[in-house]
């Protein structure tokens, strides 16, 4: 006995839908199953497919009825006859399988490049940052240079005062 299950709602596809169904499915022993998302009149649709026994069907039509993936939102579910070939559970685990790699192979692809342009921005800050330190050593050295300059200007001054004053007191130096 075979059921196609259309499950619609504003949140059915991104919750991991199929995969709470397909589990469902390998508890109660089903040996054939399929699901697959897709779009009708603007609402996101989950269609399952079961083949199996009429309680194996009993059981996966109350579990859709009672329970749903936490951030799933339903506005309903049709239960229908279905006629058609039906890929076997294990296949179907395989294509998950393949198809969850097809969407995380591009996502690590684009958080790898995403951390070379942060490298090289980092590289980059840390350039300017190499520069800018050099250039405050640079000011420094110019500012002890200016202030050493000042006070050996200063001493001479106080120096030359000191002797003037001892030689109007008549102290020798």
């Amino acid at each position: 006995m075979k059921i196609k299950t259309k499950i619609i709602g504003n949140k059915v596809h991104d919750v991991g839908y199929r995969v709470f169904l397909l589990r469902k499915a390998l508890e109660i022993g089903v040996e054939r199953f399929n699901a697959y998302n897709t779009k009708e009149n603007g609402d996101q649709v989950l269609i399952s497919i079961l083949d199996g026994d009429n309680d194996q069907i009993l059981t996966f039509k109350d579990y859709i009825r009672n329970n749903k993936p936490e951030n799933a939102e339903v506005s309903d579910t049709i239960f229908e006859d279905y006629a058609g070939y039906v890929i076997g559970v294990v296949d179907y685990m395989h294509l998950i399988q393949v198809e969850q790699l097809s969407k995380g192979i591009p996502a690590i692809l684009s958080i790898d490049q995403k951390q070379g342009k942060m490298l090289d921005k980092q590289d980059q800050m840390l350039e300017k940052q190499d520069q800018t330190r050099t250039e405050i050593s640079g000011e420094i050295r110019e500012l002890r240079m200016d202030l050493r300059s000042y006070l050996d200007e200063k001493l001479l001054k106080i120096e030359n005062d000191i002797f003037q004053i001892k030689t109007k007191i008549g102290l020798k130096a």
